[in-house]
């Protein structure tokens, strides 16, 4: 304390709301120690000029700025949150954060995995790969939603603002209804005109079935009415986020967009679906719809409705941990609400179809248990991967099971791919082959089972597939002269060709199975320019403004001759004594 200032009886304001003391400053009227030697306004300056209703009080200027700085920042993250949904631009034109820092500009629909969110260094997110492939081709989505005005966003759904009449609106439903009514619990026998009323109470959902179904009706109107569906889908989607408490529909909406966010978007990624998904279960995990999956301890006989709310909850689950493993992030599930999944197959309505999901639900938790883990412990992995089959034998020997199999085959491949570095030449040898029998595997199994159906499969299918024939690329691109003692490098060259002509007669222009066609077409072109040339006559790679583009995701630099390369992510075999 100075010696010849005593401490004032009463603090003044910048004093008290500092919590701190306030001293005397000698001078009647004047400011405290503390306000004078900070050169700031101090209320008994301010009282002793006499009228201290026209003097702006400090505390008050200060509450002003905190207030305004807290509401720029949380305007900042919740721009920031929608647009990790579906654009990575910022409302205020910066770019967010990408897993590599890179000196080539990405195309706006690419969406980055920020530094820090469950990313895994030691092998390529499957996603990610094929997200960057298709951008490093051009492909963008035709439905880029631009940044949304401040204003409030309309709630009229589509049928109300005259973006389809009524009756398409029946017919858009009714192709819904038939082909993906069971993931989200559509009852099939409802008459198409009931369930548009029931649909219609919430614009989102009624916006989400249209626009999975138009990509089954026409091109002309796929072209037409895809790019405002999805605009408003996302505008809604936006409007709906931070609703509380949300209703049924909205977990229904959320669980389409999710699973079918390429043929969505056009492009891997157009929606963020881990996000997505991540933000719907939490919801659940809070909402009184989903208390049989809250509650541990919940034992009743549960009716139809309940059952269907464990069939969306076990639906969303899974698309969940689709992309838990598909972009290497980290799940907010635990293992007991995994177990909780089963817990549909103890009832009389349960069917084959939720039996595969229970199924698929387990399997994927499996591949992310171990290949989230900072080193793969093969011999383990291998044997869970086998215990799963073990016990899910009597599913897999069911009709439709061809794409268990695919996911097991699928799981062995992302295995053997994060092994690869770290063996011993002799083991990589060994891996190597494994590597190119699984991606084989996977394709040839799509195209063998090939019927009415595959055209409304969920987009995580198509990503499976175009992971292995992209792996598959790879192997044979770096690893030729080793695998072409014990394999047919031709016959494999032209599988990844023909798989190419199979996607592309999937479906409409606009399925994303011709998307991702693309992708396959072209990154094998450029690895491997000298096999037999593909059937489809474009090249993408071709084109001027794509040559600044390469997936650095998928390991590849450009050198100063203007030359591609890919780094050595996978090691060349040591020529020395194997150990």
């Amino acid at each position: 304390m100075p010696p010849d200032r005593g401490r004032a009886s009463r603090a003044c304001t910048a004093c008290r709301k500092q919590k701190t003391r306030c001293y005397e400053s000698g001078t009647s009227g004047s400011a405290c120690l503390r306000c004078e030697r900070l050169r700031q306004p101090c209320s008994f300056a301010v009282l002793s000029g006499g009228d201290e209703s026209h003097v702006p009080s400090r505390s008050a200027t200060v509450d002003s700025s905190l207030t305004e700085a807290r509401l720029a920042r949380l305007e900042k993250s919740m721009s920031n949150l929608l647009d990790r949904l579906g654009d990575n631009l910022a409302s205020d034109g910066t770019r967010l954060s990408t897993p590599r820092s890179s000196s080539t500009t990405r195309p706006a629909t690419a969406l980055p995995l920020e530094p820090g969110v469950g990313r895994v260094d030691h092998a390529e997110a499957p996603v990610f790969v094929i997200r960057d492939l298709a951008n490093e081709i051009g492909v963008e989505s035709r439905g880029h939603l631009q940044d949304s005005p401040s204003q409030e966003i309309r709630q009229d759904d589509v049928v109300e603002n005259g973006l389809i009449c009524v009756q398409d609106a029946l017919s858009l439903l009714s192709i819904f209804q038939e082909h993906y009514g069971r993931w989200v619990c559509f009852d099939a026998s409802t008459p198409p005109k009931v369930l548009l009323s029931i649909v219609r109470r919430s614009p989102l959902l009624l916006c989400a079935c249209c626009l999975i179904a138009v990509r089954h009706t026409t091109q002309d109107d796929a072209e037409r009415l895809a790019t405002p569906l999805f605009e408003r889908a996302k505008a809604l989607l936006s409007a709906r986020l931070l609703a509380v408490p949300q209703t049924i529909e909205f977990f229904q909406a959320a669980l389409v967009l999710c699973m079918w966010s390429t043929t969505i978007g056009q492009v891997p990624m157009g929606i963020d679906s881990w996000l997505l998904s991540g933000f719907a279960l939490q919801h659940c995990l809070s909402s009184d719809l989903f208390a049989p999956v809250r509650r541990a301890d919940y034992r009743s006989r549960y009716s139809k409705r309940e059952l269907d709310r464990w069939c969306i909850w076990n639906h969303l689950c899974l698309t969940h941990l689709h992309y838990c493993v598909g972009t290497q992030r980290k799940a907010i599930l635990d293992h007991w609400q995994i177990d909780r999944c089963r817990e549909v197959l103890n009832s009389d309505h349960a069917t084959n179809f939720e039996s595969r999901m229970v199924a698929e639900v387990n399997l994927y938790w499996v591949i992310y248990e171990h290949c989230s883990a900072p080193r793969v412990d093969l011999p383990k992995t291998q044997a869970d991967l086998h215990a799963w089959k073990q016990q899910w034998t009597f599913v897999l020997e069911q009709p439709r099971a061809q794409f268990l199999e695919m996911g097991f085959h699928f799981a062995q491949l992302l295995v053997y791919d994060q092994s690869l570095k770290s063996r011993s030449a002799r083991v990589r040898e060994s891996l190597l082959s494994e590597m190119v029998r699984l991606s084989a595997t996977i394709i040839q199994l799509a195209i063998d089972t090939a019927d009415d159906r595959t055209r409304h499969l969920t987009d995580h299918i198509y990503h499976m597939i175009t992971f292995a024939a992209v792996t598959l690329c790879r192997v044979l691109h770096l690893y030729e002269d080793q695998l072409a003692a014990s394999h047919d490098i031709a016959e494999l060259d032209s599988l990844i060709m023909t798989l190419t002509t199979w996607l592309r007669s999937i479906g409409l222009p606009c399925h994303a199975a011709h998307t991702l066609g693309d992708v396959v077409e072209a990154f094998h072109k450029k690895l491997r320019p000298h096999s037999r040339p593909s059937p489809a006559p474009s090249d993408p790679w071709s084109a001027a403004e794509f040559a600044p583009f390469f997936p650095e995701l998928l390991g590849a630099e450009q050198f100063e001759n203007g030359h591609w390369d890919l780094l050595p992510d996978w090691e060349p075999f040591y020529q020395g004594p194997a150990t």
